[in-house]
């Protein structure tokens, strides 16, 4: 296939957390349209396990202003590794630190933007005290792993990053040993 052909690209808003840019492209059959794209920083997502449980957060997400049930996640900081992310959003948001990191994948969230995602599995944790920022509002939750392949059934997981990582861990869990 043959790539689109970049003639222009102007910044049309920005923010701390996302960049709208209107792009002037040239298609392969030498027609020229305006496509938006958008920037945003890449982020981790965890699933962090104790014994047969996976730890999940309860956090209220405006704008919808609804709980909704999530492993932790989060952007990658400035100068920070996506597995020094996943160290910092897993004890800031569930208290835990895990003493193995091990990664699970990546995957780009949206069709129109670079952003990456970045999956972890986190094991051997050890609890400690939840470093919450001040627009979250968590509750830790243990969730037994026989439970979530009716929770995503049942829509009652619709986190994408968090529907992606739980069903890689069912994945993991059906491989032969």
């Amino acid at each position: 296939m043959k790539k689109w052909q970049t003639i222009d690209s102007r910044l049309s808003y920005q923010s701390e957390f996302v960049s709208v840019f209107e792009d002037k492209v040239v298609l392969p059959n030498g027609k020229e349209i305006e496509y938006n794209t958008i920037k945003l920083r890449d982020f981790v997502s965890v699933v962090p396990l104790v014994e047969d449980n996976v730890v999940m957060i309860e956090i209220l997400r405006y704008p919808r202003n609804c709980l909704s049930m999530e492993i932790p996640s989060g952007h990658i900081e400035p100068n920070e590794t996506p597995q020094q992310s996943a160290v910092r959003e897993l004890l800031e948001e569930t208290g835990y630190t895990s003493g193995k990191l091990a990664p699970l994948g990546k995957f780009n969230p949206l069709s129109r933007s670079l952003q990456k995602a970045h999956l972890f599995l986190a094991t051997k944790l050890t609890k400690g005290t939840q470093r919450l920022e001040e627009t979250e509002q968590i509750q830790v939750k243990h969730v037994p792993i026989q439970n979530i392949s009716e929770l995503l059934n049942t829509e009652q997981i619709i986190h994408a990053p968090t529907i992606i990582g739980l069903q890689k861990l069912l994945l993991i869990n059906k491989k032969p040993k």
